[in-house]
């Protein structure tokens, strides 16, 4: 009897304890926060969503290389190529930080 008594007021206990429960990319989120990693991390989606911010025609003549300190290095195929994405880097930039809704990418190097 004690120990039925004991384990209902601990189950009490644990339910007023405990919040109510967040959806996992919140706490995902706020994870990266804490850790002080999360633009990295956007950076990082950055990189692998490149192809779908410029389109198949545009990815086909490029290659992201990397990312250092919110800059975004692309790799061109050719001269031509790389004049018109100089001309098209104001567009590319905030097309590529309105899909992130934040200035994850400071700009752009093409070479």
């Amino acid at each position: 009897m004690k120990y039925q008594n004991f384990m209902s007021r601990m189950v009490i206990l644990n339910y007023t304890k405990y919040r109510k429960p967040k959806p996992i990319g919140e706490s995902v989120s706020h994870l990266l926060k804490n850790l002080g990693i999360d633009k990295k991390v956007k950076q990082h989606q950055a990189i692998t969503s490149w192809p779908g911010i410029v389109g198949e025609k545009v990815s086909n003549v490029t290659e992201v290389e990397k990312v250092i300190d919110g800059i975004l290095f692309i790799k061109v195929t050719g001269s031509t190529w790389r004049n018109e994405l100089i001309y098209m880097k104001k567009d590319l930039l905030q097309r590529m930080n309105n899909t992130f809704g934040a200035t994850i990418i400071k700009d752009i190097r093409f070479k």
